[in-house]
């Protein structure tokens, strides 16, 4: 039954492709005319009930995508709409009966792993960091972020909207669902998510969505004024400004990886249209 997954899946893709055609002009229409000055050098619009699937986080293991929606994981070859692997409900219900688990936000690659900030969506009484095998999309383990400071307080107040795992270190990077977060905390995966550190940042960053390293840096897209993506030296702490993807007015903006194409990085970001019923899988160049 497993093995039909993928087939059913891109049967429901290709019939609904066909099937929002036009919302698929009009959405890619809007995005023409409306967008500010335009940055990125590439992308792929998914339009009506498909876009679900793209509309959180995005990660990428060298050879094939994984998405992230509220309550989904899929994954595909890197063509970025070819469905090779499923779990249409992600959330197992031990998580919701328990913690009142119901939403999925950035993810991130690691070893064979997905990592991805999990969370009682509107209550953020109980962040989760999940991990799902990469290959069945499967949870097999998860980590409750329930450290308090000296006061009693959780460090992690208001969910985990976005994760980053340094490939070189282990450590999952996280900060709490808060429009500009000051401190990021990391986390030591091999070693039962034990809290190694924390990063002051320098600068205002507004609405992280998502997040990826690469090259020693880590990398933060926002859903800001002009949907920024930043770079953060986790060294100093020190923020900057990469680039802006100025889209149209009333979208979101969502995670992001990166990803080597054709011997170059790119960065792959994702974004709703305002009408929120397409998705943009867009390409940034990478210097």
């Amino acid at each position: 039954m497993s093995s039909l997954i993928p087939l059913l899946s891109n049967a429901l893709s290709v019939f609904m492709a066909v099937l929002f055609i036009p919302f698929s002009a009009l959405t890619y229409g809007i995005d023409l005319i409306s967008a500010g000055e335009r940055t990125d050098i590439s992308n792929i619009n998914i339009a009506g009930a498909s876009a679900y699937f793209y509309s959180q986080g995005v990660t990428a293991d060298g050879e094939s995508f994984y998405f992230s929606s509220k309550n989904t994981l899929i994954k595909t070859k890197d063509d970025k709409k070819t469905i090779i692997a499923a779990n249409y409900s992600a959330i197992p219900g031990e998580l919701t009966e328990k913690y009142g688990t119901k939403h999925i936000g950035g993810i991130s690659y690691y070893n064979g792993r997905i990592y991805a900030g999990m969370e009682d969506s509107k209550v953020f009484e109980h962040p989760i960091i999940g991990v799902f095998d990469s290959d069945t999309l499967e949870l097999e383990e998860y980590y409750p972020l329930d450290e308090k400071n000296s006061a009693g307080e959780l460090l992690i107040k208001k969910g985990v909207p976005w994760v980053a795992v340094d490939p070189e270190s282990g450590y999952l990077y996280a900060a709490e669902n808060n429009r500009t977060p000051g401190v990021i905390y990391y986390y030591d995966v091999n070693n039962g998510m034990r809290r190694a550190g924390e990063i002051r940042l320098d600068g205002e960053i507004s609405m992280i969505q998502g997040a990826e390293f690469y090259g020693g840096r880590l990398f933060l897209a926002t859903n800001d004024d002009t949907k920024a993506i930043f770079t953060l030296d986790i060294g100093t702490g020190k923020t900057e400004k990469y680039i802006d993807r100025n889209l149209t007015a009333g979208s979101e903006g969502e995670g992001m990886t990166v990803f080597v194409k054709d011997g170059k990085p790119v960065i792959v970001a994702l974004d709703m249209g305002p009408l929120f019923v397409n998705a943009f899988v867009r390409e940034y160049e990478l210097k």
